[in-house]
């Protein structure tokens, strides 16, 4: 059975929110529970509406996406943000990811996609389309970087490595104690620490870094 996910809208466009409720209100475990049209009033109704889920557009008047996102992070790592813009970018892309956005979606998308990176991203934590994927990775990798380099610039150990790689290969925290004969309670120990050792803000920010690395191809 489908999780209920309660979902916000920020967008400066009212048509673009209208047929977005529209399409998400069909699916009986989605509910639209707010709805704004710029980064300050999105802020302004969060403590109310709560959000699992945000769907945010980057160029609004009053405060940006950007900025919305920035101060939502500041205070809240649970939220899950998906950016919905037209900015295709590489540099664009991978900016609002290490900001902490957990997922990046281009307007002229399918709506289904949308269904799934919105179940994506509050199941799994991050959703990259195959089109972000490969600016993702134009936009970060860097040949210079080797795997072998996290052991020494970021105090990653092997063990820490395999449950990364495992990350990425969107295993969840009881496959990925199973596959390492390992608690599910020593996995979420071994998650907060990378999440430390690499200054990431979520399991996106993760990905990313793998990705630099080339531990994983985007």
């Amino acid at each position: 059975m489908n999780a209920h996910i309660r979902i916000a809208l920020a967008d400066d466009h009212r048509l673009i929110r209208s047929g977005m409720k529209s399409i998400l209100n069909s699916y009986p475990h989605f509910e639209v529970v707010q709805e704004a049209a710029n980064g300050q009033e999105l802020l302004d109704g969060l403590e109310s509406s709560r959000p699992d889920v945000i769907l945010l557009d980057l160029e609004m008047p009053v405060l940006t996406g950007k900025e919305a996102l920035e101060t939502i992070r500041k205070g809240n790592q649970l939220i899950k943000i998906l950016i919905l813009t037209m900015h295709q970018s590489n540099a664009f892309i991978v900016q609002m990811m290490e900001l902490g956005a957990n997922g990046y979606l281009l307007k002229d998308c399918d709506p289904d996609e949308v269904i799934r990176a919105i179940e994506k991203v509050y199941h799994q934590d991050y959703y990259f389309s195959e089109k972000v994927s490969r600016a993702m990775l134009g936009g970060i990798t860097d040949p210079g970087l080797k795997a072998t380099s996290l052991l020494k610039s970021h105090g990653l150990n092997e063990r820490e490595v395999e449950v990364l790689r495992l990350i990425c290969e969107e295993k969840t925290t009881l496959e990925i104690g199973e596959t390492l004969f390992l608690s599910p309670k020593t996995i979420e120990g071994y998650r907060k620490t990378l999440l430390e050792k690499t200054d990431a803000r979520n399991m996106a920010g993760l990905v990313l870094f793998a990705v630099k690395y080339g531990l994983v191809e985007a």
